[in-house]
């Protein structure tokens, strides 16, 4: 992706005033303890939400949804306008691998998921809108004991949005790894860890029903998450997208 290119159709369709989140420092917690005596918790951009819950309103809609750590993935569902969601109707797990988490959990490579699980919908150009919710965020995140959180995006735009609530997370006192299927937008904003992963907007996680890929991606993630000691690390994963399934439209350059 290019990203001016981006950056002019958001500040011509939406907002003349966007600019990229620009930091100096890198927010950065290691995780002292093994994953296997760690609680992990979700967060994505990608506007994943209850069925019973409202639907994310678009254009800078800063606010978040709260999701049980015990969720069906069959309960979701995605309110997002900038990038197809069929697919993901059938197998939510590839956008907010809810399933996947749990299934990691019964084979013991964590200890617990987190009690609650935590999803925004990212199309928000005045990000510093996101700052606010975010805190909240990490503090509900802090009092239910997590200690790592693994970040999922949507569109393009989304993952910048993701990389300014991950390094609040970050600077909050919890260890993340983000899933960018934009790592130069992911580097711009300087988060502490990263996992670039070659797969389109909408399915950051692989393709739908592919469950032991999506596993591999998790695990990748979660070990990365252990062992990257330089801030600011984007490291590229091997996983390719097989086209198994259609591929998700995106309506943002990308």
């Amino acid at each position: 992706m290019n990203v001016e290119i981006l950056e002019q159709y958001i500040r011509q369709e939406w907002a003349p005033d966007f600019q990229y989140a620009h930091y100096e420092t890198i927010p950065w917690t290691p995780l002292h303890k093994t994953l296997q005596t760690a609680t992990v918790a979700l967060v994505t951009t990608a506007g994943v939400h209850l069925r019973q819950d409202p639907p994310f309103a678009g254009i800078d809609d800063a606010t978040y949804r709260e999701i049980p750590g015990t969720v069906l993935a069959g309960d979701l569902t995605v309110s997002h306008p900038f990038f197809e969601t069929t697919e993901l109707e059938q197998d939510i797990d590839a956008i907010f691998p809810v399933t996947r988490l749990q299934e990691l959990q019964h084979q013991r490579l964590i200890a617990r998921v987190a009690p609650s699980h935590y999803s925004f919908m990212g199309m928000v150009p005045h990000w510093q809108r996101l700052e606010g919710p975010a805190t909240d965020v990490a503090e509900k995140l802090r009092a239910a004991e997590v200690d790592a959180v693994i970040l999922t995006p949507g569109s393009p735009l989304c993952t910048h949005s993701l990389a300014v609530i991950q390094r609040i997370l970050e600077a909050g006192g919890l260890a993340t790894i983000s899933l960018t299927i934009e790592p130069e937008l992911t580097r711009l904003v300087m988060v502490p860890r990263a996992m670039s992963v070659d797969f389109p907007p909408g399915c950051p996680v692989g393709e739908p029903a592919e469950r032991d890929k999506q596993l591999k991606v998790l695990r990748e993630a979660l070990e990365y998450l252990t062992t990257m000691t330089e801030p600011g690390t984007v490291w590229k994963s091997p996983f390719k997208w097989t086209r198994s399934c259609s591929t998700p439209v995106c309506k943002l350059p990308h």
